[in-house]
């Protein structure tokens, strides 16, 4: 596929398989800052190796399914699983190398799972986001899991803000109304479907990864201003990338970093199911595999297979980040606890 920058409104009607890109303001309270230095002076990460494990500690809702993950300071950090409607706080100990669950946030009180499947954080606000996308095994709709949620936080303690307060909003009429996506929106996975699974933020802007679908080796990215999402009202100006991850490959995680975003990559498929035998792009044996992005070209950089791997790599955070290497802890859906790793990419 030729690779275009083109700018558009995402009103109007083009061609199928043209980028689309808008470009969008500064949001969050959030300014622009100066520009991002790459890491090592300029030189590329090239390896990732374990780094050791941690622990939870406390009652882990749906600890089989965990598949969000993220800080918004060095102490505390949200977590979430796609089989449940909530989200649960906790206390990391680096010391200890712990996450202790401190409280359980409903973020819907009635109704399907979200299926939520990636959590950001900056300043003080979480997002967390559902698939956007009709469920694996049966293709059901499911009306929670189009939904993406802003948790507020209290600026003195990180700790959510008293009362409560959850903005709700969705992205699925922005999904469906788009030219690339559009005519995978409501699809099953297993059919090259619209899913989403990944959800990073920087300086306001909201960088939205999606597993599916996976158009001739390019996996997907919607920028998209945060503040513009939860206002309500017509579709946002918002661009969408196209990363030429490889065929196959979507995006199971996206995560913030100073110089580049980091991208977890696995299967861009599902698994086939009893209503959907066949499954166009599965292959059981792919890696996942660990990229870098600096968020405005069309190109990425590969790092490396993520090593020891159980389950599926589906959540991310980063716990440390020096001139030499980047820490992140993972959770993985499918073990107990989401059996957290650390990672040093170097």
């Amino acid at each position: 596929m030729h690779r275009k920058d083109i700018r558009i409104s995402a009103l109007r009607a083009v061609l199928y398989g043209v980028l689309v890109f808008l470009l969008v303001g500064p949001a969050c309270g959030k300014s622009d800052g100066p520009p991002r230095e790459a890491p090592s002076g300029g030189k590329p990460w090239t390896r990732i190796e374990p780094a050791g494990r941690w622990s939870f500690v406390g009652e882990v809702a749906e600890d089989q399914d965990l598949s969000g993950l993220a800080c918004v300071s060095e102490r505390f950090g949200l977590i979430g699983a796609d089989e449940s409607r909530e989200v649960q706080v906790v206390e990391l100990s680096r010391q200890a190398r712990t996450l202790r669950i401190v409280e359980t946030i409903p973020l819907a009180r009635t109704g399907d799972e979200i299926d939520t499947e990636a959590i950001a954080a900056e300043g003080d606000c979480y997002y967390i986001i559902g698939s956007h996308g009709i469920s694996k095994k049966q293709g059901e709709y499911q009306d929670n899991r189009y939904s993406i949620f802003r948790l507020r936080v209290d600026p003195a303690t990180r700790m959510p803000a008293r009362p409560i307060s959850v903005d709700r909003a969705s992205l699925a009429d922005l999904l469906r109304a788009d030219p690339v996506l559009g005519p995978h929106f409501g699809q099953p996975l297993q059919q090259r479907g619209v899913n989403i699974e990944g959800l990073a933020v920087r300086d306001g802007r909201l960088f939205v990864g999606l597993r599916g679908p996976n158009l001739e080796g390019n996996a997907f990215v919607v920028e998209v201003r945060a503040d513009d999402v939860f206002k309500g009202g017509s579709i946002p100006s918002y661009t969408l990338h196209g990363l030429p991850l490889g065929a196959g490959l979507g995006i199971r995680e996206i995560v913030a970093a100073k110089s580049d975003l980091l991208i977890i990559a696995g299967h861009s498929a599902s698994e086939p199911s009893e209503k959907y035998t066949q499954s166009a792009d599965y292959d059981e044996d792919r890696e996942f595999l660990l990229f870098s992005w600096d968020g405005k070209r069309p190109d990425v950089h590969k790092i490396g297979p993520i090593p020891d791997v159980r389950g599926k790599a589906e959540a991310m955070t980063i716990l440390e980040e020096a001139e030499d290497h980047v820490t992140v802890l993972m959770l993985f859906d499918g073990p107990r606890q989401g059996r957290p790793t650390a990672y040093r990419i170097y």
